[in-house]
């Protein structure tokens, strides 16, 4: 039976024709890479389409102008809509769906020099690394650091506190990084494909190939030219070098609590869900973090949520681009160790790497606590150990319950 091509669509747009039989092969690619994928039989077409499609960011800009906020959200629009993004305004009764954006921006003035970039982030965003993001404007802006938001709203929460001088250029960039960090924000840490990332677009430089012939001149042209510098340029270029090598590593990191207590008065008991929170405020890459966990009174207090045992550490762990990840249980005996001793030691399952300026640590833990006597208290207290640095952290924060 004589098959017809097929016409594909990427993101809405014509990408030529495919043939019936890499049907298949186009569903199993869009299956795994999260890509949404749609066969229409009576017009022939196949549309694919990234998972950014349907998506709605809902923008709330304080500290400018009304021209500016206009702007600003006009511009994200044009970013933003050949991935299939919408971009709304916040009003006073909008109510945010689970797969949806809340991105605060909030602008000041500054009397010159870099703008200056607090990010904050709540759970749901808290595991995303931002860090290759903020990188690409390190010469127009300084990072100051990441803050956790609160888990009021059902959806991830990405605020942008930024203090600059308001001029086209600085409000150029910023622009630029708002539309990346929303990105990064939907995409999170997963692995982004071309298709992401609007394919048509991307490509379409090649429309504007130069001729062989022309180029080829152009490049003997180019070789023939030969960039002089000058003596001062030179040396100031070697006493960069030398001072960027010469950086201090100094191992620093910001451990803490951050928790919301439920009393349970059928059962007289306490929950207790908790995120734990480390930050690499340091110089160094840190590696490998060991947890633990010290609860007292250790019979009266269980531990939950998404840390395993470890003989089950490959198996039920998320598998990300490198394999397992998540967090297990350190040791085999792990249970009885924390029963006569109070101490849960977690650890992750894959070699874990922190660079300077990311955050990470183990969402959704869950904590059981039995109701005591009265004048009695439960503690629950984080450790952090770094052994390749040798540095040892107590959590900013301790959780105290008295009854």
């Amino acid at each position: 039976m004589i098959r017809l091509n097929l016409k594909l669509l990427l993101n809405g747009e014509e990408w030529g024709e495919v043939s019936y039989d890499s049907v298949p092969s186009l569903q199993y690619v869009c299956a795994e890479n999260n890509l949404e994928f749609n066969l229409i039989e009576n017009t022939r077409t196949i549309e694919i389409w990234s998972c950014l499609k349907g998506k709605t960011v809902w923008l709330s800009i304080t500290g400018s102008t009304q021209d500016v906020e206009i702007n600003m959200k006009e511009q994200l629009e044009s970013f933003l809509d050949p991935y299939g993004i919408k971009v709304s305004l916040v009003e006073q009764n909008t109510t945010f769906n689970e797969d949806d954006l809340y991105m605060e921006v909030s602008l000041s003035g500054s009397d010159g020099g870099k703008p200056s970039l607090y990010i904050g982030l709540n759970s749901r965003l808290s595991s995303t690394d931002f860090s290759k993001i903020l990188y690409l404007y390190r010469e127009y802006i300084d990072f100051k650091g990441y803050k956790l938001l609160s888990n009021s709203h059902n959806c991830a929460h990405l605020k942008c506190i930024v203090q600059f001088k308001k001029s086209e250029e600085q409000l150029n960039q910023l622009k630029f990084l708002l539309t990346n960090c929303v990105l990064k924000s939907f995409i999170k840490n997963r692995k982004t494909y071309v298709i992401d990332l609007n394919l048509i677009n991307l490509l379409s430089v090649v429309k504007n190939r130069i001729p062989s012939g022309i180029k080829s001149a152009e490049i003997k042209n180019t070789a023939k030219k030969t960039e002089v510098i000058s003596e001062d340029e030179y040396e100031q270029a070697k006493l960069r070098k030398r001072n960027k090598k010469n950086i201090p590593k100094d191992p620093k990191a910001e451990v803490y609590f951050d928790y919301n207590l439920i009393p349970n008065r059928k059962t007289e008991k306490y929950t207790l869900k908790a995120d734990f929170i480390i930050k690499n405020t340091g110089t160094a890459v840190l590696h490998n973090p060991k947890i633990c966990f010290r609860v007292n009174p250790p019979e009266r207090i269980e531990i939950g949520g998404q840390i395993l045992p470890p003989e089950m550490s490959e198996i039920f762990s998320v598998q990300g681009e490198m394999g397992a990840e998540g967090w297990k249980y350190s040791g085999k005996d792990w249970l009885e160790k924390a029963y006569s001793t109070g101490e849960y030691w977690i650890e992750p399952i894959q070699d874990m790497e922190l660079h300077p300026g990311e955050t990470t640590g183990i969402e959704g833990i869950q904590f059981t606590i039995d109701n005591l006597n009265e004048q009695e208290s439960s503690t629950i207290l984080g450790f952090v150990l770094f052994e390749d640095q040798e540095l040892q952290l107590s959590s900013n924060n301790k959780i105290m319950i008295t009854f």
